[in-house]
């Protein structure tokens, strides 16, 4: 009997979208797939500009779709081109599982099968996307590291044009032969920009303020109906206004955090078609913006200072708890939050102020079965079943496989890298040949003619260009295929002491060390589960951890 093959494609950037990669991955999965007799092509699934490191599976949906159609038995067989196509996170590995469970095998053109039959294949499907993650680190900084150049060298690295520009061709063309654009003042826009600065150096007038007085002279916004103060401020803050492209303007930790101007990159000269705004006058709109901006959180800091010299306490008490980010709800599934208090007195006998801390998570729905949690409660469960946890990883060698599976991967990719040497080593031949032919197609004695026989090597030439370009890509692939040694140290170097670097670390460092072995933690009253993203379910069972400890049930899954 046969089996249904369903094929997953997808390219994770417009660029790729734009370069035709998905032919290339179809013409792939279409040979692997006759290489099987018993195999069926039923459907492909097909994922455009779609971000499988910045994505997780609930973001995903053609993922989704396909969780859903192999619940209903609808294939046997999904298959991608390499194991970076289904996702480039850690959790992707639980997806393959999950697939796995639902009786779909699960392969790829350069991997082949990935299976969740035993705890090592479990193990190296972990470690595979776990890789994957950090290739794509390493991709995003090469990007990066572009971008800064080309900032530097006064080049518009793309995105959306700035209010009082716009976009317009440049003339230039790309290394992947699209055609690119430069910025060009808006003189109308300009104004406004003009305005705006104007208002705030010259009348000292903050976001909220200027953004009235635009509404209130009926000035069209850039986008909405009203000018917003978050508006103002970036108009204020971007020093295209003034000639300079920047970058490292801002950066994300789940949140965007805006860096000082001074650790910012800046073209390495002024651009004068660009100046709205001279320089003088951008930066004293600087001065006034941050020494406002100083002011308030002086005040700020002096109240918070004020509060902990009372109470001889810190202020701030969400930087005690461990496990904000990785702790929901069991009933409702919202993420736990916050819910800590102080409280404070005074000695009579001496008059001295005294303080409690309560550390607490709460359900933000408040589910009426169980909304609270004490911080000792939780944290204690957890810390301790981690701690177990990390004792038992250390007996697991991954070296001696993570070895054999980059071996494998090399062995394939050298092999297409054969195979392409072979067929550039023809086609030159063909273009030698064909060269020397040209005298004869001048005089008219070979049986083609020269404009012909010139057609012919440029169409040589460009295949020769086209596997030359393949021949890089899969160089590249050589250098991505290998886990460096000194990640595997790092990764295995975390297990032997995790104990004392954990025990000793702040609150901070436990969050991070954390969420890189959990991946959630749902708590009911009297029942946790903890959701590793390494499963070690044949090392790490509920005899191994004294029950006295636990005063709850606990499920590790």
């Amino acid at each position: 009997m046969s089996k249904k093959v369903r094929t997953l494609l997808r390219v994770s950037s417009k660029q790729q979208l734009h370069d035709d990669d998905i032919p290339v991955q179809r013409a792939e999965v279409e040979q692997f797939i006759n290489q099987h007799p018993d195999w069926e092509f039923d459907r492909e699934y097909i994922e455009k500009a779609i971000s499988a490191y910045k994505n997780n599976v609930d973001d995903r949906e053609v993922l989704r779709e396909i969780m859903e159609d192999a619940k209903h038995h609808e294939f046997d067989v999904l298959l991608a081109y390499f194991s970076d196509r289904i996702g480039r996170l850690e959790e992707y590995s639980f997806y393959v599982a999950t697939l796995n469970q639902l009786g779909i095998e699960v392969w790829t053109i350069k991997e082949g099968q990935l299976k969740t039959d035993t705890r090592t294949d479990r193990l190296m499907n972990f470690l595979r996307f776990w890789q994957n993650e950090g290739e794509s680190e390493k991709t995003s900084k090469r990007v990066r590291d572009a971008q800064v150049e080309l900032v530097k060298s006064g080049k518009f690295v793309g995105g959306k044009a700035p209010f009082g520009y716009e976009l317009v061709p440049s003339g230039i063309i790309s290394n992947h032969g699209r055609l690119l654009k430069k910025l060009v003042i808006v003189e109308k826009d300009a104004e406004i920009v003009r305005k705006i600065y104007s208002l705030a150096i010259h009348q000292g007038y903050g976001y909220d303020k200027i953004a009235k007085t635009l509404n209130a002279e009926g000035i069209p916004a850039i986008t909405t109906d009203k000018w917003k103060a978050s508006t103002i401020a970036s108009i204020l803050k971007n020093p295209i206004y003034m000639g300079y492209y920047a970058i490292n303007r801002r950066v994300n930790h789940g949140s965007f955090t805006r860096l000082d101007r001074r650790n910012w990159i800046y073209s390495k000269e002024q651009i004068p078609e660009l100046i709205i705004i001279n320089q003088c006058d951008w930066e004293k709109a600087q001065e006034i913006r941050e020494a406002r901006k100083n002011k308030i959180n002086a005040s700020k800091e002096k109240s918070a200072k004020q509060y902990e010299e009372q109470y001889n306490v810190p202020f701030r008490t969400n930087d005690k708890l461990s496990l904000l980010g990785l702790a929901y709800c069991g009933y409702c599934g919202k993420r736990l939050k916050n819910g800590s208090y102080c409280n404070h007195w005074t000695l009579k006998s001496t008059g001295e102020k005294k303080v409690s801390f309560t550390g607490r998570y709460i359900c933000p729905e408040k589910c009426k079965e169980r909304s609270c949690y004490s911080q000792s409660y939780l944290e204690d469960i957890v810390f301790t079943v981690v701690e177990t946890y990390m004792e038992q990883l250390k007996n697991i060698n991954v070296v001696e496989e993570l070895e054999k599976m980059q071996k494998q991967q090399r062995e394939s990719i050298e092999k297409e890298l054969k195979v392409i040497s072979k067929q550039q080593k023809s086609l030159q031949q063909d273009i030698e040949t064909l060269e020397e032919k040209i005298p004869e197609a001048i005089r008219g004695e070979y049986y083609f003619s020269a404009d012909k026989l010139a057609s012919i090597i440029k169409e040589k030439e460009q295949l020769l260009k086209e596997l030359d370009n393949q021949k890089k890509q899969i160089q590249t692939k050589i250098s991505k295929s290998t886990v460096q040694s000194s990640e595997m140290e790092t990764f295995i170097a975390k297990i032997p002491n995790w104990k004392e670097e954990f025990q000793n670390a702040d609150v901070a460092t436990k969050q991070m060390l954390l969420s890189s072995l959990i991946d959630r933690i749902e708590v009911k009253d009297g029942d946790i589960k903890i959701k590793f993203k390494i499963r070690l379910e044949d090392y790490l069972v509920h005899e191994s951890i004294d029950s006295d400890t636990i005063p709850c049930k606990l499920y590790l899954t």
